[in-house]
């Protein structure tokens, strides 16, 4: 057995795994087990220890690895213990024997505390140096220093005699094997015993098939009969819920704080209670309905009663969850699987989720594990291990991820090949619009395009529009080719009419026909070629009867809506959709709010509707003040008929807050502003916010946010704050890959790539990572010659370049991208880059630039390893090529607007700068929102689709406008659209004041602007009365 921690990207985790997976391939077969990353904590956690590799072998003992990822060049030099290294990624200097060591005898010092284990097996640490040849030690004559440890070198790995050398290294050498009572000791304090019993006895038992048990006790006297049973219980690791009428003891409930601690033990007591009921005992949430929601919901308020349904609910049902903020939703899916797992039986392997996001997908896999573990941690029941070992190979994806396997799978059945690519083709449409185009006007003269004072490169860029949005809105080929383009009032516009039919019924049949010619698609028909497998049975080649997980199901799109119908119809997939309609806000992807009601409508079986609005976040007071205004929005008085709502609205989506408190007076303020001292208002709104959450405790949300619509929003709001000297973070919409770090690491690509290509050359060595400055006056004798600056540049820096480039026909590419970033100290000298960047801007207070530069270094470091495990997890060894990875990278800057950078911790004083859609999940103690007087208006566009489910017929009808020309459908869909726009805008105002735990501060124009946020606020304010 062995066992891998959840790491994501950190420097020197290539190394270790490198080492992990000779050490796996070595060992599996023999009576070993192993960890990669196995923790150490000291007596009242006062610190912790973390080993690399850890190996337990029954014939060679326990054996701790410690890993360095460095190369020969690094090593300065080593006095006694002490090694001094070049700086890196970590400090310029270690003591890994010494590490090692200490490590071993602490892990040796507590399982020797088992008297049959003293002395009972050898030990040895040592330290793996993957990058560095025995030659390359003995040339720095670090072989005859007496104080250097054991190593296993590069060498040793690749012609396989390190483990020879590993069983002749020992600290300590036992006398003689290990019987089987003392190896089965060994593993028992591991919790690695009777492997084979425990996987069939704990995972597949059909006897021990439990998942919870719910109590309902009304005297002390019950309670005590089942109480040993229930400590047995939690051992087992079942759920425990408890409702008493009289209060349990406090020791009792202290002994079990570890399982209160995870929610495994939840005990719900009221004093007094008209509750006429006997004791009873409910196993995995068998009982009626009425008992639940008629009689123990109302007696115990705190209890969540959508919850329990949700995670209990027969696993053949369709579950659709509406969680409202801050309900708890994922904490819910992460029991609904534990649920599956003990109650039914399943297998990880089982479970499918999709999320929306990257950051989503990872955060999941550490929650599920930190669940495992802990239960494992809590019940020493094997199991948890097994399962925390396998969620690696869950498939938790986004829907883009997900799609992107079903498509892979059944290539084959849309005429494509296997090993899919994906790149942009941007130019391809660009050359198929135009060729088309001139086609046209060889048979229409061209003259009429200038009396209609329309220029050819403007109607192919229109064209262009056109096509862009209906890939954004999932239309297929037949789709397009099929589009009802309306009428014209003119007989001289016609034309126009005439070139877009001409154009969209051929550009998708090109376009296809060089997508299979390259055996490539681009990102959109990741999911919008699902469509054409969800008309017939395709489907069916797939696995049956999975467990369909989907996180923010009301940001689905028409297609990801028929795939999850079809899934479940056709392979009999058991469904578990959740999200919440009022946080539907990205319907300009294509997204459809009535994405519930339409997989309904779709899917043949029932499902299991489960509402949960219980708040764990927003205070009771702020709550109900929210309450007021998201009640105006959700009257049936707003479009242009006053019979629509803004928000979907009712009694029935009220959130109730659990966190009950008294309404104070600065809790939910909208002071009057004017375009003059908006910018005075906010400033002053901030210091005081961040005077009140300095008083609070070190265990409260300190967090200020400012939440504006835009990144450009964002970028003024940021201004007002250097101005005033306050720190900020941004945290803003799909700029990962534009960041520095992303651009950078791109230039070095093309560097080593194009070698012969000056302009990346150049480039490259006068970024971060090499910060030469080179004078473009030396340059200019060389008119652009690449070969004569390649020569100069080689004259005045040696092979301080070309190194890599040998390093790379021997290397992988990325251990060779390693090595520039640790060797030419790239996270070191990154703070001077921006000291630079940001310059002497008399503007910007002294203190507050040193702090930007701080946050704009941590902020380069976390997306620079954020690309680095993107990139990991995105190639194996075979497809890692220099080639995949920069066309991979080419196209992801080109056209990537989704992924976002991640996060750092920000110091109190220091406010964030979010857009609403990066604020989504997130929350603050204090949310202000100081633009509200923008336009959100659609009157600019110039080409509408007809939503899906507005369709009359087959054909979807479309609006465009050129200049003064326009179609029949063009303003039917422009009103339309209009009122869709102001209800999304209104979604994501609930999102954004949502976001709030104790304070939201709203700075309300005085004048208030049609089509703004502040004019939504303003008619809702217009209807409720709240204090100051």
């Amino acid at each position: 057995m062995f066992i891998e921690g959840m790491v994501e990207y950190r420097p020197g985790i290539d190394a270790e795994r490198y080492v992990w997976e000779k050490v796996k391939s070595a060992f599996i077969e023999r009576e070993s087990f192993g960890f990669l990353h196995f923790p150490m904590f000291k007596q009242n956690h006062a610190s912790k220890r973390e080993i690399d590799i850890l190996l337990v072998d029954r014939d060679i003992g326990a054996t701790v690895i410690e890993v360095k990822g460095i190369n020969i060049k690094q090593i300065q030099g080593i006095q006694g213990h002490i090694w001094h290294f070049t700086k890196d990624y970590y400090a310029s200097k270690g003591e890994p024997f010494n590490q090692a060591e200490q490590q071993l005898n602490m892990l040796c010092d507590d399982i020797e505390k088992k008297d049959s284990l003293n002395r009972a097996f050898s030990k040895r640490a040592v330290v793996a140096l993957p990058y560095i040849t025995s030659e390359q030690w003995v040339e720095r004559g670090f072989n005859q220093l007496l104080n250097t440890p054991f190593i296993l070198f590069k060498d040793d790995f690749e012609q396989g005699t390190w483990i020879q050398k590993l069983e002749c290294m020992n600290i300590y050498k036992a006398r003689m094997n290990l019987q089987d009572s003392q190896w089965d000791a060994l593993k028992k304090h591991f919790y690695i015993r009777n492997l084979a019993r425990e996987k069939t006895d704990e995972i597949k038992s059909e006897k021990q098939k439990r998942f919870s048990n719910l109590y309902v006790f009304t005297s002390e006297e019950q309670f005590h009969k089942e109480k040993e049973e229930i400590e047995n219980l939690l051992k087992e690791g079942l759920k425990i819920y408890i409702f008493s009428t009289f209060s349990i003891s406090k020791n009792w409930l202290a002994l079990q704080k570890d399982f209160c601690d995870e929610f495994q033990l939840q005990v719900f007591q009221i004093k007094e209670t008209l509750l006429s009921v006997d004791t009873r005992i409910i196993q995995d949430g068998e009982v009626e309905a009425s008992f639940l929601k008629n009689i123990l919901s109302p007696a115990f308020p705190d209890f969540n009663l959508g919850q329990y349904i949700a995670v209990h609910t027969p696993h053949t049902d369709n579950l659709m969850i509406t969680a409202g903020a801050g309900t708890g939703k994922t904490y819910v899916m992460i029991d609904r699987i534990f649920y599956l797992l003990e109650k039914v039986g399943i297998t990880l392997k089982d479970i499918i989720m999709v999320t929306f996001t990257n950051a989503s997908t990872n955060e999941m896999k550490e929650r599920l594990q930190k669940k495992l573990l802990s239960m494992f941690k809590l019940t020493g029941k094997t199991k948890y291990l097994y399962f925390a070992e396998e969620v690696k190979n869950i498939q938790i994806s986004t829907i883009h991820s997900f799609s992107k396997s079903i498509l892979t799978q059944l290539a084959h059945e849309i005429g494509f090949g296997r090993n899919l690519k994906v790149r942009s083709f941007i130019k391809t449409k660009s050359d198929i619009l135009e060729k088309l185009a001139n086609e046209f006007f060889q048979k229409h003269s061209a003259k009429v395009l200038v009396d209609l004072n329309l220029k050819f490169y403007e109607v192919t860029k229109m064209m262009k529009s056109f096509w862009d949005e209906m890939e954004k809105k999932g239309l297929t080929r037949q789709e397009i080719e099929s589009i009802d383009w309306g009428t014209v009032v003119k007989e001289e516009h016609q034309v126009l009419k005439d070139l877009f039919q001409y154009v969209f019924k051929q550009c998708e049949g090109l376009l296809e026909a060089q997508k299979k010619k390259e055996n490539a698609i681009d990102t959109g028909d990741m999911v919008r070629k699902l469509k054409l497998f969800t008309q017939g049975d395709t489907l069916k080649q797939l696995q049956t009867d999975k467990y369909l997980f989907v996180d923010e199901f009301q940001d689905s799109d028409n297609t990801q809506i028929e795939l999850v119908a079809s899934l479940q119809n056709q392979l009999k997939y058991h469904l578990f959709v959740v999200g919440d309609i009022k946080q539907s806000i990205y319907r300009f992807r294509g997204a459809d709010y009535t994405s519930f009601t339409r997989l309904a409508e779709r899917v043949s079986s029932s499902f299991t509707p489960v509402a949960l609005n219980q708040n764990y976040r927003t205070t009771s007071s702020l709550l109900e003040k929210l309450d007021k205004v998201f009640s105006v929005w959700g009257q049936k008085c707003w479009g242009p008929k006053g019979k629509e709502c803004l928000l979907p609205y009712t009694e029935d989506d009220r959130l109730r807050g659990m966190k009950i408190t008294e309404p104070t007076i600065g809790e939910f303020l909208y002071p009057n502003t004017n375009k003059d001292n908006v910018e005075e208002e906010t400033v002053h709104q901030i210091f005081e916010s961040v005077d009140i959450v300095k008083q609070l405790s070190d265990d409260e949300n300190k967090r200020i946010a400012l939440v504006v619509r835009t990144n450009k929003q964002a970028l003024e709001v940021r201004e007002w704050c250097e101005k005033a000297g306050i720190g900020t973070v941004q945290n803003l919409d799909g700029t990962f890959y534009k960041s520095d770090a992303v651009i950078h690491f791109k230039m070095m690509l093309d560097a080593l790539l194009y070698p012969g290509e000056a302009r990346h050359v150049v480039n490259f060595l006068q970024s971060p990572y090499f910060r030469y400055a080179i004078p473009t006056k030396l340059l200019i004798p060389l008119k652009g010659d690449s070969e004569k600056i390649i020569k100069f540049l080689q004259l005045h820096m040696g092979n301080d370049f070309t190194q890599y480039l040998d390093e790379l026909k021997r290397l992988p590419v990325m251990a060779v991208i390693q090595k520039i970033i640790s060797e030419k100290g790239l996270l070191q000298h990154i703070s001077s880059y921006y000291e630079v960047k940001y310059g002497d801007d008399p503007d910007i207070d002294e203190s507050i630039k040193q702090l930007e530069i701080e946050i704009a270094v941590k902020q380069y470091e976390k997306n620079l390893y954020h690309l680095m495990n993107i990139i990991q997890k995105q190639f194996d060894s075979m497809s890692g090529t220099l080639w995949n990875i920069h066309e991979w990278l080419t196209l992801q800057i080109r056209v990537n607007r989704n992924e976002n950078e991640p996060m750092i911790e920000t110091k109190l004083g220091v406010v964030e700068i979010t857009t609403v859609h990066r604020s989504k999940g997130l929350e603050y103690h204090t949310v202000i929102m100081p633009k509200l007087n923008h336009s959100f208006s659609n009157k600019q566009a110039s080409f509408y689709i007809q939503d899906e489910k507005e369709m009359g017929d087959d054909k979807r009808i479309v609006g465009w406008k050129a200049k003064d020309i326009k179609n029949n459908h063009f303003t039917t869909l422009q009103n339309y659209e209009s009122f869709e726009v102001e209800r999304e805008e209104t979604r994501l105002l609930y999102v954004a004041m949502t976001r709030a735990k104790k304070r939201l501060i709203l700075m309300m124009p005085e004048k208030i602007s049609e089509n703004t946020w502040g004019n939504l606020l303003g008619r809702a304010f217009n209807e409720v009365n709240h204090e100051r």
